[in-house]
Order: C-alpha cells, then structure tokens, then sequence
C-alpha cells in the first residue's frame, strides 16, 4: 500500500471514518508492536485495532484513555524509541557505559511477577525477552507472557552477556555466542576470562582477556589482538569510531578498529571499571577513588580530583551530571563539567548494584532492597525491603529486580 508521507507526531491520531492512514501511522503501529501493545499486522491504517492498542498503552503509562494519540503520547513514545524500546545490550546499557535510558519508569511501583530463580548474576533485555544468567545457567524469558522461553545450563556464565543482533555473548569459562531465540550454542572461544564484550558496526566483537584486547568476526575468526603490558584490562568502551579500555599497566588506550593505536595515556592508579563515555568526555574512575576526565580524540586529561576514599563502583549520567556510589553507602552527584560536587547522600545501606538513571528518577540496589529516587527532589521509596539487589534492567514494560533468591517485576501503580 503507498502511504501518505507524514512524520511522526505532526498531527494527532484517532479512530474515524474513513480511516487515517499514513507512514506516521505505520511508525505507531511499530513502536506499539515493540512494546507488546500490538499483534495485528503493521499496515499504515489506523483502525479499531490501533486505537485499542493505543488505549492499552495509555493505561499502563498512566495517560488519559480515549484512544486518540496526542502530544504528551507522542512525546513518551519518541523517548522510548530515543531508548532503544527495550535494547539493554550490557549492564550499564550501552556500549559506551553511560547507565542512562530515559524510560519513563516512575517511582511508585508495585510487584506484578516474581520468579524463582537463584544466583543471578546479570539481567538484559531485547525488544521482546529478557535475558538473565545466574551462575549455572542462561534464561529468556518472554517480557509480554512471563513464559519461559528457552533455557541453557551447559555453560557457567561469570559475567552478565552481551545482546547484539540476535545473539548473546556470555563470557564464561570461554567467551560462548548464542543464538537469542533458541540457546544453541553457535561458536565458542578458547580463550579464557574474556570480560564482557562489545560490538562495533561491520559486526567486529571486541573483548579482553587478561591483558590483550581481541577483535573477532562472529564467526570466530581472530581479525588481531592488541598485547598490553598489565596482567588484566577492563571490558573495552566504543565511542567516535573508537575503543577505549584501561590497563593495570595504569595506561588508558585508545584503538582504531584494525587495532593500531591512536593514543595511549598515563595516570595515577589502576581502573577495575569500564570507561564510560558521555558528553564528549571520557571518564575514568580509578581503584584509589579518583575520577579522570579525558579528551577521546586526543586523549589529554581535562581535570582529575579525588572524591572519596573508598572505591566507586561505575557512574551512571543523566543531563550534567554523573552519580557515583562508593561500597561505604555514599552517593554523590557531581557536575562532570566543573568537578563539583552537586548534593551527596548516605544511602540507607550499602550498594550492590551501580546507579541506573532514567527520565525523572533514579534506582539503586542495595544489601537492604531497592532504592528508587526522584531526581529533582531525592525523594526515595523503598522496594524488596530486607532483601539484597543483584541486578537492575528497565524496560518499556516496567522494571525487572534481581535479589539473591528470586526475580521480580516492578510496573507502575
């Protein structure tokens, strides 16, 4: 069918007769497909099935229901497109480690699911399953029924995986790809202790062991290896074409995608954490608690200071500004622009889990349960009181919680 050219959110969409069509349409129908809220086929037309699925998704984001979509639909709509819908390729989302995706995740939840599954060690999620590795087994799980889809205990994951065009890459005692919609095992990797890996354009795998970076097709096949001096370098970042990683060899590198280097830095101590990259600033955030600003292009150091003299674990971002929570229980948001502490905190215990930063809040997992913040007024409500975090994911469908003995579904109220 040809389709009036219309872009999406120019004009209001609603049921009538005869019916609207056009690509802005079709481009609904998808979003909402992704989501969950439409099984019928993506046609352009907005009809009775539309406009129910439209309602289905005004409901559950809290809208008023009357099947027409408007400027405030619109607008959650492109930010969960802006997401990914529900692309969670690594624990800190992206392949750049930012821990920021601007779902529009509230505050006030309730429990929907819980599952029993133990020892959870990652959570990920696609458009339409998530993805969990506990330290026996991978799982997927269906984000719309809750079903399980698939499961593999032939491998011991020692890492949470990686998702990237239809596959998982699960370091365990080697690197191990899987098919996403089946669990087979496609390829598998001698080397051992590969931290988690990331994916570049032109499908290169990029990943660490012990104090090589490897790049490989999917395949198997090794296109080089980059040999550093220190006996251990952190999972690599991908920003501006480029790979970034640290080495105990307290140097922070920088490798075009044929693996040659482009520049490679000094600094004061070693790094355990990937680099995150936000802003057009490289971060850093070093064992001895002090946090680097680095140039990617060039590699020089924009400020460095020391905020603590406990470790970190990784900063999440939202706006201008990056939260770091060190195992003492303190949290800390600090404008990455000057170095200058905004607010900081005691968390009511201490973390478990990194910072995850979405539109308006914030969650943290703890030894004592979730803690879930508003952003501008640092309001904190607690969830799974009693019960340690081990992993966070949101998604467009609300907010899966690992603890030590279960997973659990979080949706708002």
């Amino acid at each position: 069918m040809n389709l009036p050219m219309v872009s999406f959110g120019s004009r209001n969409l609603t049921k009538q007769r005869p019916p609207i069509k056009g690509t802005d349409v079709r481009h609904l129908q998808q979003a909402l497909k992704h989501l969950g809220f439409f099984q019928s086929r993506v046609d352009g037309v907005y009809g009775y099935k539309t406009s129910e699925a439209v309602k289905q998704f005004q409901s559950f984001f809290k809208l008023k229901q009357r099947g027409t979509v408007s400027d405030d639909d619109f607008e959650i709509l492109k930010e969960l497109m802006q997401a990914g819908i529900n692309k969670w390729h690594t624990p800190w989302r992206d392949f750049a480690y930012t821990g920021y995706a601007p779902f529009p995740i509230t505050t006030q939840l309730k429990v929907n699911r819980t599952w029993n599954i133990s020892n959870i060690i990652g959570l990920n999620s696609t458009t339409d399953r998530l993805v969990v590795t506990t330290t026996n087994q991978v799982i997927a799980i269906s984000l719309i029924s809750g079903e399980s889809l698939w499961k593999n205990a032939r491998i011991s994951p020692q890492a949470p995986p990686v998702i990237s065009e239809g596959q998982l890459l699960v370091p365990a005692q080697s690197l191990e790809i899987l098919d996403l919609y089946s669990g087979k095992i496609m390829e598998s990797f001698s080397e051992d202790l590969f931290t988690s890996p990331v994916v570049a354009r032109g499908n290169k795998i990029f990943a660490s062991s012990w104090g090589t970076i490897w790049s490989f097709d999917r395949k198997g096949k090794v296109l080089w290896r980059y040999r550093t001096s220190g006996a251990f370098c952190t999972s690599p970042s991908l920003g501006y074409d480029m790979l970034y990683f640290a080495s105990y060899d307290r140097n922070i590198y920088c490798l075009d995608d044929k693996g040659e280097l482009y520049w490679k830095t000094k600094i004061s101590d070693i790094v355990k954490l990937p680099l995150a990259i936000w802003d057009g600033k490289l971060f850093a955030v070093t064992q001895d608690s002090w946090i680097i600003a680095i140039n990617p292009l060039l590699g020089n150091v924009v400020w460095q200071k020391k905020f603590s003299d406990e470790e970190f674990m990784a900063p999440a971002f939202h706006q201008d500004f990056m939260l770091l929570a060190n195992y003492k229980g303190e949290l800390a948001a600090i404008n990455f622009q000057n170095a200058q502490i905004r607010w900081a905190m005691a968390l009511p215990a201490a973390p478990t889990t990194s910072p995850i930063v979405l539109k308006d809040s914030f969650f943290i997992g703890t030894e004592e349960g979730l803690m879930a913040y508003k952003i501008d007024t640092l309001e904190c409500i607690k969830y799974l009181e009693g019960q340690r975090i081990a992993a966070i994911v949101p998604t467009a469908l609300g907010l899966f919680v690992a603890t030590d003995k279960k997973l659990v579904k979080l949706v708002p109220q």
